[in-house]
């Protein structure tokens, strides 16, 4: 699937993809595109995420709103990573994390 597609299939790849919150990598990649390129052509489709909505994706897990200053207060005094800060906070707990 790397020949470039055109048109109506693109813009249909790339909102199945945003909705269904695929890896902007592997929705480039279904297109035929750089990664720049998909977010341009994102954008103007109005279906980008929010940095909000991004930084949640890579994570992988939800912080509560009254959750979220212990957790920044964590990361940012504590030195601690995302995961730790989330198991700490019980946002995660260690069999959803994949430890063992």
């Amino acid at each position: 699937m790397n020949a470039k597609l055109k048109g109506e299939a693109r813009r249909k790849i790339i909102l199945d993809g945003y909705f269904n919150n695929e890896p902007l990598k592997d929705i480039a990649a279904k297109v035929g595109c750089s990664l720049a390129s998909l977010k341009v052509s994102a954008s103007k489709l109005g279906c980008t995420r929010t940095p909000r909505a991004a930084a949640e994706f890579r994570r992988g897990f939800h912080v509560p709103e009254h959750k979220r200053q212990d957790y920044y207060q964590l990361m940012i005094a504590g030195q601690y990573k995302a995961r730790e800060c989330a198991q700490i906070l019980g946002l995660l707990t260690m069999e959803s994390s994949g430890a063992e």
